[in-house]
């Protein structure tokens, strides 16, 4: 009785034109605009780091030590940190307004920097002058307290000195576009909404002429809402695995390699979205026109608030109301996939798969609790 139940709604739902057109068809839209306008940059090395342009003015008193580091930072090598232009003050000056420079060192009559406005180059420049000047320090306090030390320190500080070393969680390297690859995948699950709703509403009978006549039916009601909850997730669920697959094999977007962890966030993250839906349809009072319009408005709230529309929107969430975060499906699905392709550990991951765990079952709880006990005192006529 059960897979018949199933079977039938498996068909009711596939019948649904308006459904599948925003389940199927509107993610794989909205994904291929994503590739077409971020263009190139999906592609592009956006690892690779360009020598900071700067100006090194030498006139007057020299510091011979200083020059020899800035000399071997800007030689022609794959850990270039410096590109160098020595030249006369006037004319470094002239650069520098110019912004074919970031930075100007001068080493009389001391050493200094001179930069125009922030931005990451300008911070490098200050924080190699920074540091190099702690280090001469520390050199000459040692040399005049302690000479004989002065060796095997200088041997501990430059193991410690590293200017262009790359650090990574894992072994993978994400492209920062793919944020909103990540969120397209959350606002897919949340339109499993639609699918629960349209199913709730079929065994309503105050809503629609099925929902009648399913209510004297002689089925069990916990077999027709649990077919009914289990084809809308089936229905949802083939809607990600085809987006996956789109968007990792059609267009090459880089989800890493731990394909299976990512199936896992698809399907629980359609558990939420269609027991969202169930449980704002099961509440009868309201009519379904409008039930339609809040699932619309909070798949897109909770969309944009994990990154669909401004990509760093889930970070400043994070710093001005965190347990948003915690509590926002879409953010806690955007976050499974970026904690797949970003660390190895997968404390995080687990972490997020418990939170929307818990969501799923007090929306699903709810649910069943909601349709339960409704009952009817007359029906109004649907034919």
């Amino acid at each position: 009785m059960f897979l018949h139940l199933l079977k039938y709604k498996l068909k009711s739902l596939f019948r649904e034109k308006d459904l599948l057109g925003w389940v199927f068809a509107f993610p794989l839209v909205l994904g291929t605009f994503f590739y077409l306008a971020f263009g190139n940059m999906m592609n592009s090395d956006e690892y690779n780091f360009n020598p900071v342009p700067v100006a090194f003015v030498s006139e007057g008193n020299t510091d011979a030590t200083f020059e020899s580091v800035l000399d071997s930072l800007s030689k022609d090598t794959k850990d270039r940190i410096f590109e160098v232009t020595k030249t006369g003050e006037g004319n470094a000056k002239e650069l520098l307004k110019k912004g074919r420079i970031d930075g100007i060192i001068y080493t009389s009559p001391e050493l200094s920097v001179m930069v125009s406005g922030d931005g990451i180059n300008k911070t490098i420049i200050k924080s190699f002058l920074e540091g190099y000047l702690k280090n001469k320090a520390i050199y000459e306090q040692i040399g005049s307290t302690h000479p004989e030390k002065l060796e095997s320190a200088v041997s501990i500080l430059s193991k410690n000195i590293s200017f262009n070393k790359e650090i990574s969680f894992s072994n993978t390297k994400m492209n920062s576009l793919s944020q909103y690859f990540f969120a397209l995948i959350a606002m897919t699950c949340l339109y499993g909404s639609f699918m629960g709703s349209r199913a709730v509403e079929d065994i309503q009978a105050n809503l629609s002429a099925i929902g009648a006549r399913r209510g004297i039916a002689p089925a069990h009601k916990l077999k027709v809402i649990f077919a009914d909850y289990l084809g809308a997730v089936i229905v949802n669920y083939s809607s990600i695995l085809i987006l996956f697959f789109y968007l990792i094999v059609i267009l090459k977007i880089d989800f890493g390699t731990r394909i299976p962890y990512i199936l896992a966030t698809g399907f629980l993250g359609s558990v939420i979205g269609v027991s969202m839906g169930t449980f704002t349809g099961s509440i009868s009072k309201i009519s379904a026109s409008l039930k339609g319009a809040i699932m619309s408005a909070l798949s897109l709230i909770l969309s944009f608030l994990s990154g669909l529309m401004i990509g760093n929107m889930k970070d400043i969430v994070e710093h001005h109301a965190p347990l948003l975060n915690r509590i926002n499906p879409a953010a806690l699905i955007t976050d499974c996939l970026y904690s797949l392709n970003m660390y190895e550990s997968f404390d995080r991951f687990y972490s997020d798969i418990a939170i929307m765990g818990v969501i799923a079952a007090l929306l699903i709880t709810g649910s069943y609790l909601l349709l339960r006990r409704t009952r009817y005192e007359n029906i109004p006529s649907l034919f």
